[in-house]
C-alpha cells in the first residue's frame, strides 16, 4: 500500500469518509423533516431535503383493491393517521373508509405496502419500535372494544395478541415495548371499570392464531 506523505485536509477526510459510508451502505438513508396530513386530509405532505422525493402522496396513489382480501375494494374518503418510523424510511398510515387500509409508505421509492384491513373500524394510534423493525397500532373495531395488532417490517408478518390473554369484553391498549423481540406491555380495562391493569405478552403471527372453538349444537 502506497504511503501518502503530509496531512489530510478536512475536506479530504470528509470525501474519504463519505466514500467509505457509500461503499458500506448501498441504500441511502432517508430522513424527511416530517410527514403530515394535508389540511383536507386528502394527501400526505412530505417535507424533505431530497429534491427527488415528491412533496405529496395523495389518495389517488393508493391501491383500489386489497391484496390481503382480493375482491375487497377501497374507496377512502381521506387519510386518518400517519407516523414516520424512527429511521425515517417508512411512514405508517391509515385511511378513513368502510374498509380502512393500514399501510406503509416507503419514503425513498413512494411504494406502498398494505399491512391490514379493518372493516367498520379505525386506527387510533401508531407505535414504532426504536429499531423500526416492528409497528404496533391500537384500533377500534366494529364491536367497540379497543384492540392491538402489529406488523413485522422485516418478515412481513401480521402480528396479533394470543386469544388466551384476554376476554372479548375488555379494552386493550399498547403501553410500551418489552425487553424481548415482539414483547409488548398491554393495558387491559373492562367496560365501566376504573381499575386498569397491564400484562406482558409476545405478539404472534396471525397465521399462528388458534381458530375459535365451534359453538355446541
Amino acid at each position: 500500500m502506497a504511503h501518502c506523505p503530509g496531512k489530510w485536509s478536512a475536506a479530504g477526510l470528509l470525501v474519504f469518509t463519505g466514500c467509505l459510508l457509500s461503499a458500506c451502505s448501498p441504500v441511502c438513508p432517508v430522513n424527511p423533516s416530517s410527514v403530515t396530513l394535508s389540511s383536507d386530509q386528502q394527501a400526505l405532505v412530505i417535507t424533505s431535503g431530497d429534491p427527488v422525493i415528491p412533496d405529496r402522496f395523495t389518495l389517488t396513489h393508493l391501491p383500489t383493491e386489497s391484496a390481503i382480501a382480493p375482491g375487497l375494494y377501497f374507496r377512502p374518503k381521506r387519510f386518518g393517521l400517519v407516523r414516520v418510523s424512527p429511521d425515517g424510511r417508512l411512514a405508517a398510515f391509515s385511511t378513513v373508509d368502510h374498509h380502512t387500509l393500514v399501510g406503509l409508505l416507503d419514503l425513498a421509492t413512494m411504494a406502498t405496502r398494505e399491512i391490514d384491513v379493518i372493516t367498520e373500524g379505525e386506527v387510533l394510534t401508531f407505535h414504532w419500535a426504536p429499531d423500526s423493525h416492528l409497528l404496533v397500532y391500537d384500533y377500534l373495531p366494529a364491536h367497540g372494544y379497543q384492540r392491538v395488532r402489529g406488523y413485522d417490517v422485516q418478515s412481513g408478518e401480521r402480528l396479533v395478541l394470543p386469544r388466551t390473554e384476554h376476554r372479548a369484553s375488555i379494552h386493550l391498549t399498547f403501553e410500551q415495548w418489552g425487553l424481548q423481540p415482539r414483547e409488548v406491555i398491554v393495558g387491559m380495562r373492562e367496560q365501566h371499570r376504573d381499575e386498569p391493569r397491564t400484562i406482558t405478552v409476545n405478539l404472534i403471527a396471525s397465521t399462528q392464531l388458534a381458530p375459535l372453538p365451534k359453538p355446541r349444537q
